[in-house]
């Protein structure tokens, strides 16, 4: 009877984990697309800057790291998709 109960409190504590641990990773999935959109704007806003100033050079790098954030905020997405239906076939079985 104890070894029930402990054990029943052990695999308790272990879905509470896994269940934050859920929750954290999709909190963080969020923010690195948010941070990847911000960064994407701030290069563009940058490569814009520098454009103007006739800094071509400085201005094609910053239009490079806009579109490498672009990139990742994109792979992001799709990796946020992928999660997504992964959960849906768990929550099938």
């Amino acid at each position: 009877m104890t070894v029930d109960r402990v054990k029943y409190f052990r695999d308790r504590s272990a879905l509470h984990r896994a269940r934050e641990e859920k929750e954290i990773l999709e909190c963080e999935m969020v923010w690195t697309a948010r941070s990847f959109a911000v960064m994407k704007e701030a290069w563009a806003k940058h490569g814009k800057q520098e454009k103007e100033k006739s800094a071509f050079a400085y201005g094609a790098y910053a239009f490079k790291q806009a579109e490498i954030y672009a990139c990742l905020a994109e792979d992001t997405k799709i990796f946020q998709e992928k999660a997504e239906k992964k959960r849906l076939i768990y929550l099938q079985w």
